[in-house]
């Protein structure tokens, strides 16, 4: 019945049913069941309508062997070989199905004639017409980011030719990449877009992902080819991982290797790296001052990952820095003893007074307090600082509680457990400076006072702090459960009085609420 395979014309296969779609997950999954239980049987699924025939067959020969994957063209004797795959990944095989077949559910469906596309609208993936219908449109690609790498899932649409939305969703971010015939126009993730965000996707290793197809998008940000990206991505990755190795984390403190170096000297040790920008190098080696982590360094420059990584990369290849944590930068730079008659112990008993025991932070009375002192210094010395409102809760389930908060923008909290405060507080504590204040405020939300830290610096480190609430473990929660907003708010760059400053920094947190969906 079937040629191009002898062995399979000479079995008499079990047929399923013909449709006119294509084959769905539980289908292969059933297939694949099929044949642990028939060891050399071979099954057989027909789908489509003449003239676009197909049939599936596979077949395992041994218990402990792979099974044999096999997509024809047409039927009977004048079948043609599509593919052939062998592998227990029935998953992978729907994907190279749907990857072959983009748009097949679509057909018979179409616009009206003189409607535009819109963009699509909420989780369903429609299509918004002008005249205010939906047109649904389904994944033609879907799979899990362990079975298939980035760059082979860019490669195979690009190789499919394929127009669409790429949504690839990962732990604590989704990524969206645009393609026109096969060609990637525009990607966007994590506040980042274009080629950038492109290289940085190329880095995951875990997410979920589905094509869809859709109209054309006006949106052009990205500028090199598609292959290019995927060197540079997978060069930044080796580099990324280079560096983890080696100690790299943001709580790592950066150190110089050498204690005296001249300028000519540091020009021909990194003359033998990569070939960065040396002034780059230059501006970052020099802001290294021995006791301050990654963090705290990244904080005061403007440099996205892209860049400070490959300068990280070349400056650690060099001999020029390295990474201590932070147990062992204290053990080597362990200073003596106070010889004073100070009694140092009754500072602690003040300080322990403005922290509410059972959570360790300080309390919303001691907050005010400080930021009142730091207005002064901003008022006599103009001296920059900022606040960071932070509310974070559980997000509610049926079970019974009725102790909740509610936004502004209607999104209703749990207050987290006392444990989970202080797991919350002990984290931010590991990236926050020892002159920043973390307390608590007003009931059930929490603050941040950043003393010396302009705007760009402030929204570094809520950029890394929101980061770290997104990969935060807490000890009997799910991280699904667990929602949170941020406001920012800055002296003298957003305002110039302390009730302005409280009330942008509120303002700033419903902007938050209402631009971003619940975690």
């Amino acid at each position: 019945m079937l040629i191009n395979s002898k062995r399979s014309a000479q079995r008499q296969p079990r047929r399923l049913p013909k449709q006119a779609s294509l084959p769905s997950r539980q289908q292969l999954r059933s297939m694949y069941l099929e044949t642990e239980q028939n060891v050399n049987a071979l099954v057989e699924l027909p789908f489509g309508d003449p003239p676009e025939s197909y049939s599936l067959t596979v077949l395992r020969e041994r218990p402990a062997s792979g099974c044999q994957w096999t997509l024809y063209r047409g039927e009977g004797p004048s079948s043609a070989l599509e593919w052939s795959h062998t592998s227990n990944d029935w998953e992978h095989i729907y994907s190279l199905i749907c990857a072959q077949f983009p748009g097949w559910e679509l057909k018979g469906k179409v616009l009206v004639e003189g409607e535009t596309p819109a963009v699509r609208s909420g989780d369903n993936h429609n299509l918004l017409t002008e005249s205010g219908s939906f047109l649904p449109i389904k994944s033609t690609l879907e799979g899990d980011l362990r079975n298939m790498q980035v760059p082979n899932l860019l490669q195979s649409i690009s190789m499919g030719k394929l127009t669409g939305r790429l949504q690839i969703k990962g732990k604590a971010d989704t990524a969206m990449v645009y393609f026109v015939d096969g060609l990637p126009v525009h990607a966007t993730m994590k506040g980042i877009d274009g080629d950038e965000a492109l290289i940085e996707l190329i880095g995951w290793d875990e997410g979920q992902f589905c094509f869809f197809p859709e109209p054309k998008t006006d949106m052009k940000t990205i500028k090199k080819r598609l292959e290019f990206l995927i060197m540079e991505g997978c060069t930044f990755l080796d580099q990324y991982k280079s560096l983890a190795g080696k100690g790299l984390n943001f709580d790592a403190i950066v150190v110089r290797s050498h204690e005296r170096l001249t300028e000519k000297e540091f020009e021909e040790l990194v003359s033998k790296g990569t070939g960065i920008d040396l002034e780059s190098q230059k501006r970052f080696y020099v802001s290294i001052d021995n006791h301050s982590s990654l963090f705290e360094l990244l904080r005061s420059q403007q440099l996205s990952k892209l860049e400070w990584v490959p300068i990280l990369f070349n400056l650690v290849s060099c001999g020029l820095i390295e990474f201590r944590s932070l147990k062992q930068h204290q053990t080597l730079t362990l200073k003596p003893e106070r010889t004073s008659n100070v009694d140092w112990s009754q500072m602690r008993l003040a300080e322990k007074a403005l922290l509410r025991p059972d959570t360790g932070l300080y309390t919303f009375p001691a907050f005010l307090y400080f930021i009142d002192k730091e207005f002064c210094r901003y008022d006599r010395f103009d001296r920059v600082f900022s606040i960071v409102l932070l509310k974070i809760g559980l997000i509610p389930t049926d079970d019974g509680r009725d102790t909740e908060t509610l936004s502004s923008s209607g999104r209703k909290h749990h207050p987290l457990p006392i444990r989970a405060v202080r797991a919350m507080g002990q984290t931010i504590s590991r990236i926050k400076r020892q002159i920043d204040v973390l307390a608590h405020y007003e009931t059930l939300d929490y603050a941040l006072l950043l003393p010396e830290t302009n705007r760009t610096s402030a929204e570094n480190f809520v950029n890394r702090l929101s980061d770290v609430l997104k990969y935060m473990a807490f000890e009997d929660i799910e991280s699904n459960y667990v929602d949170f907003s941020i406001g920012l708010a800055c002296v003298p760059d957003d305002c110039q009085d302390l009730e302005t400053l409280i009330a942008m920094v509120h303002s700033s947190m419903e902007a938050y609420e209402k631009n971003t969906a619940v975690t």
